[in-house]
């Protein structure tokens, strides 16, 4: 009951129904007990429900007062009194119409008996319209007289529901498949028959009165429906007979008093009743069982053929006896192809033996059989018989019997692998392709939009890729300046195939302008329609701006003369500077021999060839393995047939792909050169005489002052030694007036001594022959007998002298006392050179493999302009000239030979009154270095 209202019963067959219900009306009348208001038996409601029910209710309103006048009409042929006939068709016309609403639900769908709501349905209607009649006749008891009125009503309750419940089915149950045979069928009715005779003769046992109900529920079991409520039908009928006749188990009731009888034709109706309700459901659900067993042997069929001839390969699992992985035990011929192989040998296969299912599958496979997971899919390579590459996708069928059950289709993928893989390499190779072209290259849609741009146009112009995606390709300022040009390629897209080209100028991210020559052509599908538009440009600013630059050289007059000679020894081109040299014209050589400029006499004998031709030939040949010639100088001949010393070089001239494609020459004046180097090379054997001069005077004035310095070192040390004597009385006691004397004089003296001991230091190192010891120092130890030999400079100064002494042996390779003669060096002219109150910082360390002495002060400093000239000898600097410091300026520079003799530097940093800082590095002595030295 869920389709639409069918089509309504005919006028005819309506009208047939209504000639039923006065025919059933007035037979049941007449076979009501003598002087009963209420028939044991009323058909007539089950005709008028079928009559209402099955049209339309937009015909109710004209059915329902005929089916008023058909039950009245009835009553009146029957005898009865006008005015109970017409109270019974009212009361029964409205009873019936509830009744026709409630199966029809409200007359919107046409009644039908296919599950048990429908019955219920029906059950419902028909108890609401007998209710539905006990009260109307309730009512009407006050116009008309019903005796006994309760049994009556009770009675014509029963009645009327047993017509709905036997009648009614016959006219909306639907055609159903049997299950029993014809030959069943004669014998159920047989056996139905017998079995009615027996319970419904005279003297028959009540206790047999349900035995035909067995056999109307065999028929509802084994048969259609129909043929079970026919058959109810058809025994309702004979028991009706039999007991108005007074036979069978409720005959006897019948012909008793009024009360009996109205008890006897109540109880055969309840009988009635109750054997529709036990057949009508028990059909309805044998009936629906059959349908749902066919739609799902259908089904099952539709599955098999669909699982058989599927174009998608299809596989039924279980899990094997481990748990751990599922097996094949069905599979489509699709499968079959797929995975290649013999059903037989494929099923009960392993999956992971069929197919790579990947490291997932282990984990999955629990979740799958514990129900946490209701499918998963994977794509992997084939591992039986056939290569290939399927996607498997597994989904869970539910439990089949104690353990899960799973479908799994298969779907062929090597081809989309093998395109996709194919796409993808070609997409590889494109890219490459694109990110290595050393030219612009722009991709862009059918509205000029950039979609894809090479590495090379970001490192051309500057712009990143991201910046120039998405915008239009006019815009972005690299593309002709016309927009009008470019828009128009995708306006009229080009369609004669041939490339577009155009030069013009790009300006890059920087602002920098390019020279860019551009092609464009359109990209098109298999139909020929545009798909994409490609912009390639190459960068020719380096190419024109070459050309310029080669032009304005050829154009210009140039004292060099450049000639161009092909390999048949001919002028093919020449720049101006040939003018200037020779006078000829430029357009005047091309074509002639180039054996045309050169002297005809010197070329013959430099090259010894006979002919001019052949000296030429001899000329090329002698080309280096560079290709070119050394330059050498050459007589040219002048226009006028004068005479031109050049310096010419002759070169292979080679095209763009290595392959020779004439000679080079380039020529210019050495005339005024050539004097000039005769001049050069006379000025400088004077200078060298005079440096040759300068040197034996230096080595003069080294001799010099190493005599003088021995010579005055004895005088001098004797001042020194008598000086002392007096001093101390060891000849006679001094006058106090003299003592003061005495010391100038050994003060004095001791200047002496060290400035000669200094120039005798500086005339040894300046001497080639000077040995260095190599032995093991270690500095650290040279830091007491250091301190000890400045601490006298000390006394009577208010200085503070502070000392970083490292904390490991700081081991070089050197001359111990010449490194001690450093460290004294620089400590007592940071003494010297600081004032009362200041500070003299010594430190020794190791930096980056290199020992490290710094001796700082915060003395009067040396100014800047002047540090260059610090380490020359004799070099003392304004500020110690201005104060009147005493000293040689010698110090520092034996401090920076002995340092550079020892490998190692020396840096000042210093600024005018700021204090010095002097910074010496020596190399460490390595391991190997100290084990030859032991």
């Amino acid at each position: 009951m869920t389709s639409r209202a069918d089509r309504p019963l005919g006028w005819a067959t309506s009208f047939a129904l209504l000639a039923g219900v006065v025919a059933a009306g007035a037979v049941a009348v007449r076979l009501a007990p003598d002087g009963r208001a209420v028939a044991t038996f009323w058909p007539a409601a089950g005709l008028g429900l079928i009559l209402l029910a099955l049209n339309g209710a937009r015909r109710w309103l004209v059915l329902a007062p005929l089916l008023f006048v058909a039950t009245a009409l009835g009553d009146l042929i029957a005898d009865r009194t006008l005015r109970l006939g017409v109270t019974h068709g009212v009361v029964e016309t409205v009873a019936l119409g509830i009744a026709a609403l409630l199966v029809t639900h409200g007359g919107r769908i046409r009644p039908r008996l296919v599950d048990q709501e429908d019955f219920v349905r029906l059950l419902g209607a028909a108890v609401v319209s007998g209710g539905m009649l006990v009260a109307g006749g309730a009512s009407a008891s006050r116009a008309v007289t019903i005796t006994p009125l309760g049994v009556s009503l009770a009675t014509a309750f029963v009645a009327h529901l047993a017509a709905v419940l036997l009648i009614f089915p016959l006219a909306v149950v639907t055609e159903n498949r049997w299950t029993g045979t014809k030959p069943e069928l004669a014998v159920q009715v047989l056996l139905l028959a017998a079995a009615s005779l027996l319970s419904f003769v005279p003297d028959a046992s009540s206790t047999l009165t349900f035995v035909p109900v067995l056999f109307l529920a065999w028929a509802a079991l084994r048969f259609d429906l129909r043929v079970a409520c026919a058959e109810l039908v058809l025994l309702g009928i004979f028991v009706t007979a039999q007991t108005v006749a007074g036979i069978g188990p409720f005959g006897d009731a019948v012909n008793s008093d009024r009360v009996s009888a109205l008890t006897g034709g109540a109880l055969t109706q309840g009988y009635l009743a109750c054997a529709a309700l036990l057949v009508v459901p028990l059909g309805i659900a044998v009936q629906r069982n059959t349908m749902l067993m066919d739609r799902i042997t259908a089904d099952g069929k539709l599955f098999r053929r669909n699982f058989t001839e599927s174009l998608v390969g299809m596989a039924f699992l279980e899990p094997d006896e481990s748990r751990r992985d599922l097996v094949i035990v069905d599979l489509n011929e699709t499968a079959l192809g797929i995975l290649g192989g013999h059903e037989d040998a494929l099923l009960g296969k392993k999956l992971t033996e069929v197919m790579d299912v990947g490291p997932d599958y282990e984990k999955t496979v629990p979740r799958l059989l514990a129900g946490t997971t209701d499918g998963w899919r994977v794509e992997g390579p084939l591992t039986y018989r056939r290569a290939g590459r399927v996607t498997l996708q597994i989904s869970s069928l539910g439990d089949t019997g104690d353990q899960p059950f799973f479908a799994a289709q298969l779907l062929d993928v090597t081809a989309e692998y093998d395109a996709r893989h194919g796409l993808e390499a070609a997409q590889t190779l494109t890219n490459a392709t694109l990110d290595t072209t050393n030219c612009i290259i722009m991709v862009t849609d059918l509205e000029g939009i950039v979609v894809r741009v090479n590495q090379a146009t970001s490192v051309i112009t500057g712009y990143r890729e991201e910046e120039l995606l998405g915008h239009k390709v006019w815009d972005t300022g690299i593309t002709p300046s016309d927009a009008d040009d470019v828009e128009a390629l995708f306006m009229w897209p080009n369609r004669s195939g041939v490339p577009i080209v155009r030069e013009c100028d790009a300006i890059t991210r920087s602002g920098e302008k390019l020279r860019i020559v551009w092609n464009t052509n359109m990209v098109r599908d298999d139909l020929g329609n545009p798909m994409y538009a490609v912009m390639t440009g190459i960068d020719v600013t380096a190419e024109r701006t070459t050309a310029g630059l080669v032009n304005h050289l050829m154009e210009a007059s140039l004292t060099t003369a450049i000639v161009g000679v092909d390999t048949a020894g001919r002028v093919s081109v020449a720049n101006s500077g040939i003018q200037h040299l020779l006078g000829y014209e430029r357009d005047q050589l091309v074509g002639e021999p180039f054996h045309k400029l050169l002297k005809s006499s010197e070329l013959l004998e430099r090259t010894g060839a006979d002919t001019l031709d052949e000296a030429f030939d001899i000329l090329v040949r002698g080309l280096g393995r560079d290709g070119e010639t050394r330059a050498r100088d050459w007589t040219w001949v002048t226009r006028s047939g004068g005479e031109q010393l050049v310096s010419m070089t002759l070169s292979v001239a080679q095209d763009a792909f290595a392959a020779q494609s004439g000679y080079l020459c380039v020529a210019r004046d050495v005339t005024e050169q050539r004097h000039s180097q005769e001049m050069l090379i006379a000025a400088l054997d004077k200078e060298r005489t005079a440096v040759e001069r300068l040197r034996a005077l230096d080595q003069a004035k080294n001799e010099f002052v190493s005599t003088v310095s021995h010579e005055l070192r004895t005088p001098v040390t004797s001042i020194v030694g008598y000086t002392e004597m007096m001093s101390d009385g060891s000849v006679v006691e001094p006058l106090p007036d003299q003592v003061p004397l005495l010391e100038t004089i050994n003060r004095n003296g001791q200047r002496l001594i060290s400035m000669i001991n200094d120039l005798l230091m500086l005339s040894g190192l300046d001497s080639e022959t000077v040995q260095w010891r190599h032995d093991q120092v270690d500095l650290a130890a040279t830091i007491s007998p250091i301190e000890d030999a400045i601490r006298p400079l000390l006394n009577g100064r208010n200085l503070a002298f502070e000392i970083e002494r490292p904390a490991s042996m700081v081991p070089v390779l050197g001359d111990r006392a010449q490194l001690e003669r450093v460290m004294i060096n620089l400590l007592s002219n940071a003494v010297k050179f600081t004032e009362d109150g200041g500070t003299i910082a010594f430190s020794l360390g190791i930096e980056n493999d290199r020992a490290v002495i710094m001796v700082r002060d915060s003395g009067i400093g040396i100014p800047a302009d002047e540090q260059g000239d610090l380490f020359q000898r004799f070099f003392r600097s304004s500020t110690a000239q201005v104060r009147q410091i005493q000293g040689t300026g010698l110090g520092l520079s034996i401090v920076q030979a002995i340092v550079s003799g020892h490998g190692g530097t020396i840096e000042v940093r210093s600024a005018h009154l700021q204090g010095s800082t002097f910074t010496v590095k020596l190399p460490l002595a390595r391991a190997e270095r100290l084990t030859h030295a032991g």
